[in-house]
C-alpha cells in the first residue's frame, strides 16, 4: 500500500526535476505540458536533443500528476491534523 509520506517525498523530488527542465526553458512545467499535448511544440520534433528532454519532461509532468492525484484520493480520507500527528509520531 502506497503511504502519504512516500507520495509527498516522491512528488516533491518530481518537484525539483521539473523546477530544472523550468528554470532551462523559461516555462512552466503546466504551460509546457499543456502545449506539449496539445502539439504546439511540433517544431522542435526535427531537434533530437529537444524532442528527447520534451519528452522525459512531459514524462515527469504526467508521472507528478498520477502522485498528486493518488495524494488527493488518500489525504481525503483522513484529516490534514490527524496525518500530522501520525508522522510526528513516526519521527
Amino acid at each position: 500500500m502506497v503511504r502519504l509520506h512516500d507520495l509527498v517525498k516522491d512528488i516533491g523530488l518530481l518537484g525539483k526535476q521539473l523546477l530544472d527542465f523550468e528554470d532551462q526553458y523559461g516555462i512552466l512545467s503546466r504551460e509546457f505540458y499543456q502545449a506539449f499535448t496539445d502539439g504546439d511544440l511540433s517544431e522542435f520534433d526535427a531537434y533530437d536533443e529537444y524532442r528527447m528532454e520534451f519528452i522525459e519532461w512531459a514524462a515527469l509532468c504526467k508521472t507528478q500528476r498520477k502522485l498528486v492525484k493518488k495524494y488527493r484520493q488518500l489525504s481525503a480520507r483522513q484529516p490534514a491534523a490527524a496525518r500530522i500527528r501520525q508522522q510526528l509520531a513516526a519521527a
